[in-house]
């Protein structure tokens, strides 16, 4: 790096040197300040582009590396990349260098992620996803205001008695507590989650195409677009930035109308340049001409005051229904692969191990009080509000409770405009890589518990239709079922139960102690839950699936032969539960015509039937 110095150094001398010799009487010239600048300027420039040649090398050499090795280890390379970048960062081993071009460089890692996201949306899953917007809203607003409020009236309250139990650092926590405007920052930046770490995540599960995976996408979208407007709100809270009514029409004309002109442009124009493209037959012109398309989208989106990842994804979205999407997305994914490895190496360069030390206390109940706020919001939001199941809601809340990557655009501002201080920024930008980094692990933490509380409601959902069940069949109200009104339940009261001889009452009978688990010779309301729940939900739900594959094709339907119906006519009508009651039914006309029936060909019925 002294080589360029010295080069300069020689020629801003050399002037001065042929004027001492034209007039030996002049003295030795002093250079100007102007070519001192100018100096200094080319020498920065050359400094500049070997450190970011440096960094490049040593981004492609730790994607060999690290991709490879997690494997080996069946971990996810982001977390790989995570500490490669913090090791390799100015608080560790010093080897990156530019920060600012290798920020700007992994940013468009994920612009190229939105692309290809864009590209696999068909016209009815973008439907879909519209159904989901209003959760997004729901959450982005409303995780701001409850944040802002809980450190505004409720963080003064709490913290003295907090601060009896974990040592916090009043110097960094009580701007927040005290500072509209800082409380506000933090806020909109802790409501953004991350869709470099939750979109591989949702592909690597299959829930790309299920209801909770597309309402985090949703989710994930509405903040992409709401990241700009945040953008510019910010100034504003702080006073700079427009504050007539009239720039901010403007502003929002540029938004909506400007990019919606966009937008139409593109639909016509970019399949016909990909038609022309493709005419030529070259593959380096078609993969130039995806790059431009991906990158020429997202510059004209924020030219309009909107984020890249925006107009990236629009025109992900505008081409997801061509004859070229899969060339497209073929040409696109190595570039995103490595590009996205430089933003997560990037982040973690930003993590300062040594202030996360010295402030843990504070960082941690931070990134704790964040996790519980999102996911709090999130999952009330859609089990309460947006038609998710239980289940479906914890596995969004759990997805999207980290920070997100935009955040660190939201705290640069904020450092800009004089609001953040240098330390609490430092330590803010390591919750949200730390927090970042935990979405793996809360992905199989949102498959574990999303499994069990949806074990949980279709259990309670069985005993709830057991417990009709019961009402209907014990006739008489005793708070039993006695072995005759089960008989005249399932057959009316006579048919083939009472008329086929030793056989059907041998198998009315192994029916019967299948419910009656003690044995005592009636059946009460919790057996009847424990057998109906273990029939159609329990473990024998599997045993009955096999056993239809295997033996299934050697029996002949119900009702085969041309013979009567096996199922008594009313004992569909009986109750809500046809399906059960004709189950159980087959299976006496079954054992009668002498293929017996396990048990749990209850479940293969519910399977059917749906219950």
């Amino acid at each position: 790096m002294v080589a360029p110095s010295l080069k300069a150094t020689t020629r801003l001398l050399r002037p001065s040197l042929v004027a001492r010799q034209r007039c030996s009487v002049r003295a030795f010239e002093v250079p100007s300040a102007a070519l001192l600048a100018d100096a200094a300027a080319e020498t920065s420039a050359v400094i500049s582009l070997d450190a970011l040649g440096n960094d490049i090398f040593f981004f492609l050499l730790a994607s060999v590396v690290v991709v490879p090795l997690s494997r080996v280890l069946n971990v996810t390379p982001v977390l790989g990349f995570l500490a490669v970048g913090c090791a390799a960062g100015p608080f560790g081993l010093g080897i990156l260098s530019d920060s600012e071009a290798n920020v700007q460089l992994g940013d468009l890692g994920i612009v190229f992620l939105l692309f290809t996201e864009g590209l696999q949306l068909s016209p009815d899953r973008l439907l879909k996803l519209g159904n989901f917007f209003k959760l997004g809203l729901a959450q982005f607003i409303l995780t701001i205001a409850a944040i802002t409020a809980a450190n505004l009236y409720l963080g003064p309250q709490v913290l003295p008695a907090a601060e009896r139990f974990i040592l916090l650092d009043d110097e960094l926590v009580r701007p927040i507590l005290s500072t509209p405007v800082l409380a506000f920052c933090l806020a909109g930046a802790g409501a953004l989650s991350s869709s470099a770490f939750v979109l591989p995540e949702l592909k690597q599960r299959g829930w790309e195409e299920r209801a909770d995976g597309t309402a985090a996408l949703a989710v994930l979208l509405l903040q992409d677009i709401a990241v700009a407007p945040l953008l510019v709100l910010l100034p504003l809270v702080a006073g700079s930035g427009p504050q007539g009514s009239a720039e901010l029409g403007v502003l929002v004309a540029k938004a909506t109308f400007g990019f919606g002109g966009v937008l139409v442009a593109g639909s016509v124009l970019l399949r016909q340049i990909f038609s022309v493209v493709a005419a030529a037959r070259s593959s380096e012109t078609f993969v130039a001409a995806t790059l431009l398309v991906a990158i020429g989208m997202g510059v004209a989106a924020d030219a309009l005051g909107l984020s890249t990842t925006t107009g990236a994804f629009a025109a992900g979205v505008l081409l997801a229904g061509s004859q070229y999407r899969q060339q497209i997305e073929a040409d696109i994914k190595p570039f995103e692969g490595i590009l996205l490895g430089i933003f997560f190496m990037t982040a973690g360069a930003n993590l300062d191990p040594a202030l996360c030390v010295a402030e843990w206390p504070t960082l941690l109940s931070g990134i704790l009080a964040f996790l519980g706020a999102k996911l709090g919001l999130l999952f009330g939001l859609g089990a309460f509000a947006f038609g998710l199941t239980r289940a479906e809601a914890i596995r969004v809340a759990l997805l999207l409770a980290g920070g997100g990557e935009f955040a660190f655009v939201v705290f640069k501002l904020a450092e800009d405009l004089g609001l953040l201080p240098t330390r609490l920024g430092g330590l803010l930008t390591a919750s949200v890589i730390i927090s970042m980094s935990l979405t793996p692990l809360l992905g199989e933490l949102a498959e574990f518990v999303g499994d069990q509380v949806e074990r949980i409601d279709a259990n309670q959902a069985a005993d709830a239709r057991a417990d009709e069940f019961f009402d209907v069949i014990d006739a008489d109200g005793n708070g039993t079922i006695e072995r005759e009104e089960l008989r005249r339940y399932l057959l009316g009261g006579g048919g083939r139960a009472s008329e086929g001889g030793e056989d059907g009452n041998a198998s009315f009978a192994e029916l019967f102690a299948q419910l009656d688990l003690n044995g005592d010779g009636v059946i009460s309301r919790d057996e009847l839950r424990r057998g109906y729940v273990d029939l159609v939900l329990g473990e024998q739900r599997s045993a009955a699936l096999q056993d239809a594959a295997a033996g299934g094709a050697q029996r002949e339907p119900h009702g085969a032969g041309g013979g009567e119906l096996a199922t008594a006519p009313d004992a569909v009508v009986v109750c809500g539960y046809g399906e059960m009651g004709q189950r159980a039914c087959d299976v006496l006309a079954d054992a009668e015509a002498g293929h017996p029936l396990p048990p749990s060909v209850f479940a293969e019925e519910e399977e059917e039937g749906g219950g």
